[in-house]
């Protein structure tokens, strides 16, 4: 999952009275299992049945780098789950390995291959779908063009769409990608937009100077985004429905992850804290409520909740380790 950086509140205007409601509450203290030692790890995920994590590292003496994982409950130590680093699918059922130009899509229960035009990030989408953004790879990132394709693996790959400076950034369900970009090189405002990738229709969500830190909720039905760097009216924390509805705009700024369909787990930027506080967003009812403290400091936003919204993982500022801690 991609990360929103730490920002200045200011920058997206939010008032001192909104950041300090998110201060001194008398919340329940999470009670933390130190999965890692060492200042470990990269890349972060949790296992498809949230039963343990996986990450990038090279232990020392270790020959070359793995997949390691490592168990969510705690006391065991990391074993080697895949000798191979790739770009594997959410489910653990597919490899992308790069080679050269291309990306050779691997079905690890047969060893059946597959190769993409691609040097980019792979999307995963069901039924062995996959979309991909092929770029222009020099000149300036905002008039780059970027070809969007999608292909069920053994078809031939096909173009949904064009745009410059972005691409695809999510599937929503088994016919419809959540893209951004432009719709001509020297526009000044990007577009975030659903496609559907059988007829090509496009229903724009929100045009601006750019979108940062996009998620779509696990059933692709919202999406949480932020606006920063625009106008004052722009700017600022938002979550949308994708199926057409208004922006709901957030009292609020900082890192976020979806929790299920329902509900928009965050940390709120607070400054000269000693330890973060979770916070839930309810988006039936457009309330928060304080969940857990962490007793600690989440370092530059790597957190992430586990599929089943029980847990979530975070790395700890000062030791770089893995942390998790039980949900209310």
């Amino acid at each position: 999952m991609k990360r929103l950086a730490w920002l200045p509140a200011t920058l997206l205007g939010l008032t001192l009275a909104a950041a300090s409601a998110h201060l001194d509450l008398n919340v329940p203290k999470a009670s933390l299992t130190r999965l890692t030692s060492g200042g470990c790890c990269s890349g972060t995920v949790w296992s498809p049945d949230s039963r343990s994590l996986l990450y990038i590292d090279r232990p020392p003496g270790a020959p070359k780098a793995a997949i390691y994982t490592v168990a969510a409950a705690g006391g065991a130590a990391p074993s080697v789950r895949f000798g191979r680093v790739a770009f594997y699918s959410p489910d653990l059922s597919y490899a992308g390995i790069p080679q050269g130009g291309s990306t050779v899509v691997e079905r690890l229960s047969d060893g059946k291959r597959w190769t993409l035009p691609t040097q980019g990030e792979l999307l995963w989408g069901p039924g062995a779908q996959v979309a991909y953004t092929v770029s222009a790879q020099s000149g300036n990132y905002d008039r780059r063009i970027g070809r969007v394709y999608v292909t069920a693996l053994g078809d031939k790959p096909r173009a949904a769409a064009t745009v410059y400076g972005g691409g695809a950034l999510a599937w929503l369900d088994a016919s419809t990608l959540l893209v951004s970009g432009k719709e001509r090189a020297l526009l000044r405002d990007r577009q975030l937009f659903t496609l559907d990738v059988h007829s090509g229709t496009r229903r724009v969500l929100v045009t601006a100077l750019g979108t940062r830190g996009v998620q779509p909720s696990p059933d692709g039905k919202w999406v949480a985004y932020s606006v920063t760097f625009d106008s004052t009216d722009r700017n600022g924390m938002f979550v949308q429905p994708t199926g057409g509805g208004a922006a709901r705009k957030l009292d609020w700024f900082g890192s976020y992850q979806w929790r299920d369909a329902q509900y928009l787990l965050y940390i709120p930027l607070t400054l000269n804290v000693t330890a973060h506080t979770v916070w839930q967003y309810d988006l039936h009812s457009g309330q928060s409520r304080a969940l857990l403290n962490l007793g600690a400091k989440v370092q530059s936003g790597q957190w992430q909740v586990s599929p089943d919204g029980a847990r979530l993982v975070f790395r700890r500022a000062g030791d770089g380790n893995m942390y998790v801690a039980r949900l209310p």
